[in-house]
């Protein structure tokens, strides 16, 4: 018994030890509140970044072309760049700001969503690399009732 005592310690000090020594997220929705009711995408884009001025870069972005449910369209991001912030965006609803994440040092970026929007649009991601805002976006049609047409 005193052996699986010291197993389970050990392995506890073991996990605890590897866990991250300092994370930080920040809460956008309350230091960028007017991002979150932006009703375009320029508007948002400059409200969490700062500017709206990007240029197209080496972001990997997937959605589909035809979403047959509005309510759950997968949206997959990733990149190799080093950035230190991602946001995604989309044009359908009201309010244009989807997702914010704050990237750890060092971190890979490989989100993985699921969105809501009520109407066809286009769906854009940001990233703030070194400084530079870099883009991409699709356009995603959303069909009524599941018909795909």
């Amino acid at each position: 018994m005193n052996r699986r005592n010291f197993l389970s310690l050990g392995l506890g000090a073991l996990a605890v030890s590897m866990a991250p020594s300092t994370l930080s997220a920040i809460n956008f929705r309350e230091t960028k509140p007017k991002a979150w009711t932006a009703t375009k995408v320029d508007e948002a884009i400059k409200e969490v970044f700062g500017t709206s001025t990007v240029t197209e870069g080496k972001i990997k972005l997937k959605a589909p072309d035809i979403a047959e449910n509005g309510a759950v369209i997968p949206v997959t991001v990733s990149t190799k760049l080093n950035a230190k912030t991602v946001a995604i965006f989309q044009d359908a609803n009201p309010e244009t700001a989807v997702a914010v994440f704050t990237v750890p040092e060092n971190g890979i970026i490989d989100y993985s969503v699921r969105i809501k929007m009520a109407k066809t649009g286009t769906v854009t991601v940001v990233a703030d690399v070194d400084g530079k805002l870099v883009s991409t976006s699709k356009l995603v049609k959303v069909t009524i009732g599941g018909c795909g047409g």
